[in-house]
């Protein structure tokens, strides 16, 4: 299944992606440029952004919790269950390499002596003949690198993303609305430590430390690519021939391949809802979700244009229509958006559109 979403959201009062700040008391929001169609002609504004950077870490969370629920929950490297993503980089001049697993097991590499290639030499589950490291590998024991993406220098492996998030920014026709007007405000908190007599003095046993942080506010767009047909299937090696016929080269269980599918598309669900970001404890975000156009096939179809464009509907339109008539299978889904000439199914929240969509994905094991 290949899912692209476009839409916009509302967030007051948030502080979801900070830079800066070390050794300061004053915390930045993180800003961007873009590039803005006026009837003056092009302008080039500074706005508060949530890095797309961001956006895929927070997916990669939802995708772990609800993944390691399934009865292939061991399949997470042990980095995953920390929410930290996938790093496969043995020790300079190291011949054997252990990656540790969820489950208390692991996965062993080990590095020839005389053709200098990688083996793996230990797995659960493993035939004991040594196989030369690839790509297959790491998606059959690791679910995590399989959706997310990996890159192994050392042995010349890598795997590209099936999430792919943008940056979520202020919208083009919102910015032009409120010209002039300040985005981004900075609020004075106060940490204090006081002693047993609910006192704050200048002693060395208590503390009150000042510091500001900047919060934002805003109509943003967003964007969002999902190649979950490509969920259990080397990008390197992406079909096997059988006979005079190629079919997808899936190099784990069918029911496991359908699990990882259904975890990255209930991982949209937390992200949808506010969990987008960093200082959720003492600023979650009033946040709602506006609007938003999802395509769903199974074949790769084009992405929809990105929230932040005033005629991002339109031209989402345009796409749709254009695909269908290059022969393209597309499902349509649509929240607090009309596309007049579009076969569409309306949905009444993200919650609904993941159930639509896990549907479609054949439903639950």
């Amino acid at each position: 299944m290949y899912v692209r979403i476009s839409g916009r959201l509302r967030l007051n009062a948030h502080s979801l992606n900070a830079q800066g700040g070390g050794g300061t008391n004053y915390i930045e929001i993180t800003k961007t440029k873009v590039t803005v169609k006026t009837d003056n002609g092009w302008a080039v504004v500074e706005v508060p952004a949530i890095t797309g950077n961001m956006l895929k870490h927070w997916h990669f969370v939802g995708f772990v919790d609800y993944f390691r629920t399934t009865p292939y929950g061991a399949n997470l490297t042990e980095r995953a269950l920390r929410y930290n993503g996938t790093r496969f980089e043995p020790i300079e001049k190291k011949t054997r390499w252990e990656i540790p697993k969820a489950g208390n097991q692991a996965v062993i590499f080990e590095k020839d002596s005389n053709d200098k290639k990688w083996y793996l030499t230990s797995a659960p589950n493993f035939s004991g003949n040594r196989e030369e490291a690839s790509e297959t590998h790491f998606i059959k024991y690791f679910a995590d690198a399989d959706v997310h993406g990996f890159l192994a220098p050392a042995m010349g492996i890598r795997r590209v993303s099936l999430v792919k998030t943008s940056f979520i920014i202020p919208t083009e026709d919102f910015i032009k609305e409120v010209e002039g007007e300040r985005l981004i405000t900075a609020i004075k908190h106060n940490r204090v430590d006081v002693n047993e007599k609910g006192a704050i003095s200048s002693g060395n046993d208590t503390a009150q430390m000042l510091f500001s942080r900047e919060y934002a506010t805003g109509l943003y767009g967003f964007s969002i690519v999902l190649d979950l047909g490509l969920v259990g299937i080397p990008q390197s090696a992406p079909v096997k021939a059988e006979g005079k016929k190629f079919k997808p080269n899936l190099v784990i269980d069918p029911k496991e391949r359908n699990a990882r599918i259904e975890s990255a598309l209930r991982a949209l669900l937390p992200m949808l809802s506010g969990y987008i970001g960093a200082n959720l404890a003492r600023s979650f975000p009033a946040f709602k979700l506006e609007e938003f156009i999802a395509i769903a096939s199974e074949e790769p179809i084009p992405a929809l244009v990105h929230g932040f464009y005033e005629d991002y509907v339109e031209a989402s339109k345009s796409i749709i229509k254009n695909a269908e008539k290059l022969g393209f299978e597309v499902k349509t889904f649509t929240y607090g958006v009309k596309l007049e000439g579009i076969e569409a199914t309306e949905v009444s929240s993200v919650e609904e559109l993941v159930a639509k969509l896990l549907n479609e994905n054949g439903g639950k094991e």
